[in-house]
């Protein structure tokens, strides 16, 4: 089944309700060989819509950039709400629903090749969905797989691999099996950056002593719990600097930091400079304390 079966008849009242879609055509030898984008669906929807994308061969990449969506695997039923900006991993070989209740920005990149499912077989079969590491969701390197034009496809084969290999090799390694609780924990420094964690909380979270859990949790993401979700904080920073004009202190407050000193001295800790410096570098939003 091709890409646009999965919307005929529905592609005309789709584009309507604000998504579109552009097909890539790669050439033979190279969908022969390389992990190829076929398609993309670009959605900007401003009132409730429902509709689904049916099975095809390859992987998706959905693209959250605002707003909120159900995200429904059939014939699992199995339901999630994806709310938080980012990228979601999922498989195009099972019937998905997307509705939007009130108004959702995203994209969807389809992707396949010949190498395709030896990804697939290191990635967890049971999930309907993998959330995409923050740190990773926003990168300036993946906007190449996103633009409406064609693109490099070697460019995009070293972008695809890149990103597919990071989850499989967490599954592939042996004695490098990440526990349960530090994925656990993982996952919601990433999607949770905003709260107050500390040690001793997360020591009580998973009754595990701070000492041992900040040794493992180095020892398999080689940085420390704390480093890590300042590194998130920041990442979600610089999203905010470049996409919007609200005051540092604001940014600041809405990733976590109460106090605009903290914030500032975390982030050119990480970037090497201030966040003033670093919005003067993107959009010209005025930078005010």
């Amino acid at each position: 089944m091709s890409i646009r079966e999965i919307y005929t008849p529905g592609l005309a009242l789709l584009s309507k309700s604000g998504v579109s879609l552009t097909l890539f055509r790669p050439e033979p030898e190279d969908a022969d060989f390389l992990l190829c984008r076929t398609a993309l669906e670009t959605s900007s929807i401003k009132s409730p819509l429902s509709y689904y994308l049916s099975e095809h061969p390859g992987l998706c990449l959905l693209r959250l950039k605002s707003g909120s969506l159900l995200f429904t695997a059939l014939p699992s039923g199995h339901s999630s709400t994806l709310s938080e900006r980012g990228l979601y991993l999922f498989s195009g070989r099972r019937t998905c629903r997307i509705l939007v209740r009130d108004r959702a920005e995203y994209d969807i990149l389809y992707f396949d090749g010949m190498s395709l499912p030896c990804f697939c077989r290191h990635l967890p079969q049971e999930a309907p969905f993998w959330q995409v590491s923050q740190a990773l969701s926003w990168s300036a390197e993946l906007l190449p797989l996103f633009t409406r034009e064609e693109a490099n496809p070697i460019l995009c084969h070293m972008l695809l691999t890149c990103f597919l290999s990071r989850p499989a090799l967490e599954y592939m390694l042996p004695g490098k099996k990440v526990p349960p609780y530090l994925a656990d924990m993982k996952s919601k420094l990433e999607a949770c950056y905003y709260e107050d964690y500390g040690l001793a909380q997360l020591e009580e979270m998973y009754h595990v002593n701070r000492y041992r859990l900040c040794r493992e949790f180095r020892l398999h993401y080689q940085t420390s719990p704390l480093q890590y979700l300042h590194k998130m904080r920041i990442q979600a920073a610089k999203n905010l600097l470049t996409e919007t004009n609200m005051k540092i202190h604001e940014i600041g407050y809405e990733v976590g930091y109460e106090n605009v000193n903290h914030f500032i001295a975390h982030f050119k800790k990480n970037t090497g400079m201030t966040p003033t410096q670093y919005r003067q570098q993107g959009l010209p939003f005025p930078a005010v304390l």
